[in-house]
């Protein structure tokens, strides 16, 4: 299992390591695939302002309102049949 580590500054700058995938992105939500499970990020204005999987590293910037990690065996279909739906509107 890859090392996961998490910092945020002020709610609003975010960076990651340990992270195989993004999973799905918004403005409102961020999805990642890591080592420890799915990690939900929530929040407004949410940008990954630099993505390098092949080192597992990610930055986001933006309001962050709140953080959930799931299980890997977590089926995530529900919000990305929400974002094809919105995408379609």
């Amino acid at each position: 299992m890859a090392e996961h580590s998490l910092y945020l500054s002020d709610c609003k700058n975010m960076e990651l390591t340990g992270v195989d995938n993004v999973s799905t992105f918004d403005e409102q939500q961020i999805i990642l695939a890591t080592g420890m499970g799915y990690l939900s990020i929530v929040g407004e204005g949410l940008h990954i302002t630099m993505l390098n999987l092949d080192q597992g590293k990610v930055n986001i910037q933006g309001k962050v309102i709140s953080l959930e990690y799931k299980a890997q065996d977590t089926d995530l279909k529900t919000k990305s049949k929400s974002m094809i739906n919105r995408l379609f509107k």
